[in-house]
C-alpha cells in the first residue's frame, strides 16, 4: 500500500521533477521505500529503494533525468519488509510493463504460487509485483495492453487501487476498488494520483475515479469506462487544495485526516491480513496453555477489547497485562505452551520488546500485531500479524487503534472456527459485516464530525470530566479519557459505569462533563440512561455516543448526542470509537493545542 502518482505530458514535456515533488507529498501514505518507473525511449528503465523519494531521487540523480511518462510510488509495508526489492512500481518479466498498487489484494500466496509455477520470475514478496505479470499473461491472448489491464483488475479481489504504464501503447492504465484515485488535467499535462495535494503545480481541474472504474490516459488525452467498455463521462472539478495544508492532503491537522481514513484504513486491514498466516494465528492461541496480551497505551486499550472478542467467541480467556507491569510480575509464569500476543502500533515500544524478550527466553510463543512489519517486534516475533492502516503521523492515535481492533476480532473469529464454535458461513457472514461498517461510516462521517465539534464546545468550558461506559465498551472509555488528555490537554478518567456511584458522582456539578459510551449489552444499556439523568440532575455537561435511532436517548433532550450507524455487537467498539476521536480533535483545536505533536509525547516511546 501507498501512494500513487503517474503523469503524462502529451506535449512532451518533462514530468521526472514533477513526479518527485508529488511523491514527496504523499508520504504521508507510506515512507517504506518509494520508486519512479520512466518511459525511456521504448524501455522502461525503473529506480526504487528502500528509502524515502529524496534519497531515492539523490541515489539515481534522478532530477537529471527526462521523460514525458513516468508511474511513481511511495510504499507502506503490509506485503514483504521494507527491502529495495519490495519496492514499488515493479515490472513483467520483459520490463515493458510497470505498476504500483495502494491497498491490499485477497489471496496474494495462491496467486503468487500460480504464477511461479507458469515461470514468471516473481522477485519480491508485494503483492503490486503479481498484477504486472498477470497483465503480461493476459497480452500473450488479447494482444492489447487496455483489454489486457481490465481483464486482470475484473478477476482480482480486495480493497486496491492499480496504476500501469506500457511501453509499447505509451499510456497509463488506472482502476480502482476502494483507495480513492484522482485524475488531474492541466494544458501539459495528465496526472492519476492517491491524493489531490499531489497533483498540486500539474492540474488545474480534477475528477475522481469511481469504484470499478478504468481510465486510460494516453496522448490524446484520458478516457474512462466500464469494465465491460461502456463509456463514462467524468465532470471536472477545479483542483481545491489549499497549498498551506499539501503535505496532509488539504487537511489542516493529521490526526482529522486519519481519523477520516479509519472506514478505508479498516478495508485495507481486512485484505492485509493474510488468510495462511491468520490461520496459522488462530491455531497457535487456541492450541496454548495459557495466552498472555501485552501492551502500552491505546494499544492496551485495544488489547482489553481484544479479549472480550476472544473470551466470547474462542472460549480463550487471556491475561491482559500492561507491558510496563508484565516483566515485574507475571513473567515467572511464561513457559513452553505459553503465548504472548504483543500489540504495538510502532513494533518500537521499549516496554512492549522487553516483555517479549522476557518471553521468548522462557520458552514462549510471540504473536505480534503491529503496524510497521519492518520493526523490532515483528523480527522478533514467532508471527506476526500488519495492523495494515498505512502509516499513522500524529502522535494522538486513531485509525492505528479502530484497525487493531479489527486485527484482534479476525483472530479471535478465526480461533473460533478453528474450534468448531461458529460455522463457516458465520465467519463469512461477520466478514461481510465489516465491510458494510466500513462503507456506512464512509457516509457517515461528516454528520459524526458535525455532532462532535457540537459536543466539544460545550466541553470547552468544563475543567475535567469522566468518559464511562460498561462490558465491551468500557475499555473504550479508557481510550476516550486517553485522547482528551493527548489531543486536547484536558483531564479525564475512564470510568466502569457500575463504579459510577462508587465515588465518582460525588464531584459531578457544573463545569464537569460526563461522556457516556452506550453499552451494547442490554442490562448495562438501560442502567446507563439513569446514570445520564443523574448527570443532567447534577448541571455537568452531559454528552452519550450512541447509535442512530435510539429511541429512548433521543428522548433525553439535554443529553448532547453523537451517534454513528449501528453495528453489531463486536464491531460496537469500532464504530463508537470515532465520536471519541473527533471530540478530542474539536477540543484541541478550540483550545489551540498542537494537535499532531502533543508536548512531551511522541509517537514511539522506547
Amino acid at each position: 500500500m501507498g501512494g500513487i502518482l503517474a503523469v503524462l505530458s502529451p506535449s512532451k514535456r518533462n514530468v521526472v521533477e514533477h513526479v518527485i515533488r508529488g511523491l514527496k507529498l504523499l508520504e504521508y501514505r507510506g515512507f517504506s521505500g518509494s520508486g519512479v518507473a520512466l518511459l525511456q525511449g521504448n524501455k522502461i528503465a525503473v529506480y526504487k529503494d528502500a528509502q524515502r523519494i529524496d534519497v531515492v531521487a539523490e541515489k539515481y540523480n534522478l532530477r537529471n533525468l527526462s521523460s514525458w511518462m513516468a508511474l511513481g510510488h511511495t510504499r507502506y509495508a503490509t506485503h514483504g519488509k521494507p527491502h529495495a526489492d519490495n519496492t514499488q512500481p515493479h515490472t513483467d518479466c520483459s520490463g515493458g510493463i510497470a505498476v504500483a498498487e495502494d491497498g491490499a489484494i485477497a489471496g496474494y500466496e495462491l496467486l503468487r504460487d500460480s504464477l511461479i509455477v507458469e515461470g514468471h520470475k516473481v522477485v519480491s514478496r508485494c503483492d503490486a509485483e503479481l498484477v504486472a505479470h498477470l497483465i503480461e499473461r493476459e497480452l500473450w491472448n488479447v494482444k492489447n495492453f487496455k483489454e489486457a489491464f481490465k481483464r486482470v483488475v475484473a478477476k482480482l479481489e480486495g480493497f486496491f487501487s492499480i496504476a500501469a504504464i506500457d511501453s509499447s501503447c505509451r499510456c497509463i492504465a488506472a482502476y480502482t476498488r476502494g483507495p480513492p484515485l484522482y485524475i488531474g488535467v492541466s494544458q501539459d499535462f495528465i496526472a492519476v494520483s492517491s491524493g489531490k495535494a499531489a497533483m498540486l503545480g500539474l492540474a488545474d481541474k480534477y475528477f475522481k475515479l469511481g469504484e470499478g472504474e478504468v481510465a486510460i490516459v494516453g496522448e490524446d488525452g484520458v478516457k474512462v469506462e466500464a469494465l465491460d467498455g461502456t463509456g463514462i463521462e467524468k465532470t471536472f472539478s477545479p483542483l481545491d487544495v489549499d497549498p498551506r495544508y499539501a503535505d496532509k492532503d488539504g487537511y489542516p491537522h493529521h490526526m482529522l485526516r486519519e481519523i477520516y481514513e479509519v472506514p478505508e484504513a479498516l478495508m485495507r486491514t481486512l485484505y492485509s491480513v493474510q488468510e495462511r498466516y491468520l490461520e496459522f494465528a488462530a491455531r497457535l492461541v487456541a492450541e496454548a496453555e495459557r495466552v498472555f496480551m501485552v501492551g502500552n497505551g491505546t494499544s492496551l486499550h485495544a488489547a482489553y477489547i481484544g479479549s472480550y472478542y476472544l473470551t466470547e467467541l474462542a472460549g480463550v480467556t487471556p491475561i491482559v497485562v500492561s507491558a510496563a507491569e508484565f516483566p515485574l510480575y507475571h513473567v515467572s509464569n511464561v513457559g513452553p505452551g505459553t503465548v504472548v500476543i504483543a500489540i504495538s502500533q510502532s513494533g518500537e515500544t521499549g516496554d512492549v520488546i522487553t516483555s517479549v524478550f522476557e518471553s521468548k527466553l522462557r520458552g514462549a510463543a510471540v504473536l505480534t500485531i503491529t503496524n510497521y512489519i519492518g520493526s523490532r517486534l515483528s523480527n522478533l516475533s514467532n508471527l506476526y500479524l500488519p495492523i495494515g492502516a498505512g502509516p499513522e503521523l500524529a502522535v494522538p492515535a486513531t485509525k492505528t487503534f479502530t484497525s487493531t481492533l479489527l486485527v484482534l476480532y479476525l483472530l479471535a473469529l478465526r480461533t473460533a472456527l478453528y474450534k468448531k464454535r461458529i460455522s463457516a458461513d458465520e465467519y463469512r457472514a461477520s466478514i461481510e459485516d465489516v465491510k458494510k461498517l466500513s462503507r456506512e461510516l464512509r457516509e457517515k462521517l461528516q454528520s459524526i464530525e458535525e455532532s462532535a465539534e457540537v459536543a466539544a464546545k460545550a466541553l470547552a468550558t468544563c475543567r475535567s470530566g469522566y468518559v464511562v461506559s460498561r462490558g465491551l465498551t468500557y475499555p473504550l472509555a479508557l481510550e476516550g479519557a486517553l485522547k482528551l488528555k493527548e489531543a486536547a490537554y484536558i483531564h479525564a478518567e475512564g470510568v466502569e459505569a457500575g463504579e459510577f456511584r462508587h465515588g465518582p458522582q460525588t464531584i459531578l456539578e457544573k463545569g464537569i462533563f460526563s461522556i457516556f459510551i452506550m453499552p451494547v449489552e442490554k442490562q448495562a444499556l438501560q442502567a446507563t440512561y439513569a446514570l445520564l439523568s443523574l448527570s443532567i440532575e447534577k448541571e455537568a455537561t452531559t454528552v452519550a455516543i450512541g447509535f442512530e435511532h435510539d429511541q429512548k436517548l433521543e428522548e433525553m433532550s439535554e443529553v448532547i448526542k453523537v451517534l454513528v450507524p449501528y453495528a453489531t455487537r463486536h464491531l460496537a467498539p469500532i464504530a463508537l470509537a470515532i465520536p471519541l476521536q473527533f471530540i478530542a480533535y474539536k477540543l484541541g483545536v478550540i483550545l489551540q493545542r498542537p494537535i499532531d505533536s502533543p508536548r512531551y509525547l511522541s509517537k514511539t516511546v522506547h
